[in-house]
């Protein structure tokens, strides 16, 4: 399969025999499962298409479209020439790039994307397949506010389904795993820069994701490919570093981490853009990052999800009142940014000679 949970669905242009287009393009702003039938035979497709059109209440009650995929061969043409419904409903996909053909382990593929075009799962669509208790596993994660008329917003960028739920949890597993520690603030005094801990401002626990631990390299291609093209999609900006990446937790026992900015000493500068990606939403209460400079709103993605902010704006991360608030952070610079980390860092040298 060309693409996994998280990532952005390809591209995909196709059209009915009765001439509707669909793109994701198009889509883009409600949910849909498309259903890659091109590695059935053209009966075995028809059967699962009409089941899908039985399904249809269950789709419509979770807000999700149904986009079923075959190759325009005249295998698939001939078949379904006779059928009313599929004039209507069958996209035969003109685009060649194979997402017709996606398949598990030789059954038909369902693809579920959010509103985004992210892919949320992907699933074996059979006639075994519990299409109700599919829909409903994967609600929190394609679920969608209910719309409100608002005075303000922080601009800040949230960003649903980056992680799998399989990563986040091998991310929980390791801290747990690992040794942590309180975790502290950067700060500069007379010159001179270290960690500073204080306990009355910051409450967590902290582990170091580090360069030789084999997540480590997942988590890169992770902000590589699914972070850094959203904020220039957002925001025109090119992302081309990241700090150090922490793995943190926040409990019950008053994890919190107080107003201030990330960006505000000498040697944090360089930070342009914060990351915040919860890893077990629901799991707790409280824990919310709130933007006190712009409105009272708190701010909480789903698990997978992130929270993504220029490192200059004030902000801070409620108390958890109930359980333990599992986080992956960390901070993304341009050439630019860390070009002035360097030169500050081997003014720091020249001054200590």
């Amino acid at each position: 399969m060309p693409f996994s949970i998280g990532d952005r669905a390809p591209v995909v242009l196709g059209a009915t025999a009765s001439g509707r287009f669909f793109s994701l393009d198009a889509q883009a702003g409600r949910p849909v499962v498309v259903a890659s039938l091109g590695e059935l035979q053209p009966e075995a497709a028809a059967r699962l298409l009409d089941r899908l059109r039985a399904s249809a209440p269950l789709f419509q009650a979770a807000g999700v479209d149904v986009a079923p995929l075959a190759p325009a061969s005249p295998a698939f043409i001939g078949r379904f020439a006779t059928d009313p419904a599929a004039r209507d409903d069958l996209l035969y996909v003109t685009t060649g790039n194979g997402v017709e053909l996606a398949h598990v382990d030789g059954v038909a593929a369902g693809v579920l994307i959010d509103r985004s075009g992210r892919v949320v799962d992907i699933i074996a669509l059979d006639e075994t397949t519990d299409i109700a208790a599919w829909l409903n596993g994967c609600a929190r994660r394609i679920w969608a506010e209910p719309a409100q008329i608002r005075a303000s917003t922080a601009p800040a960028l949230m960003i649903p389904n980056i992680a799998s739920p399989e990563l986040c949890r091998a991310l929980i597993d390791h801290f747990e795993g690992s040794v942590h520690e309180a975790g502290v603030m950067a700060s500069f005094k007379d010159g001179g820069a270290y960690a500073k801990l204080d306990e009355d401002k910051k409450k967590r626990r902290d582990t170091e994701l580090t360069p030789d631990m084999p997540l480590h390299a997942e988590v890169v291609d992770l902000l590589a490919k699914r972070v850094i093209p959203e904020i220039k999609r957002a925001f025109q900006v090119d992302m081309a570093f990241a700090d150090r990446i922490l793995i943190a937790r926040y409990d019950d026992t008053g994890g919190y981490f107080k107003r201030h900015r990330d960006n505000a000493a000498p040697h944090t500068a360089f930070r342009e853009f914060a990351i915040s990606l919860n890893l077990n939403t629901h799991e707790y209460e409280g824990g919310e990052l709130m933007f006190p400079e712009y409105d009272d709103h708190r701010y909480n993605p789903p698990a997978g999800g992130a929270v993504i902010f220029s490192a200059s704006l004030l902000h801070e991360a409620a108390p958890v009142t109930k359980g333990s608030r599992y986080v992956l952070l960390s901070f993304l610079g341009s050439a630019a940014a860390q070009a002035k980390l360097d030169a500050w860092t081997e003014s720091q040298k020249a001054i200590a000679s």
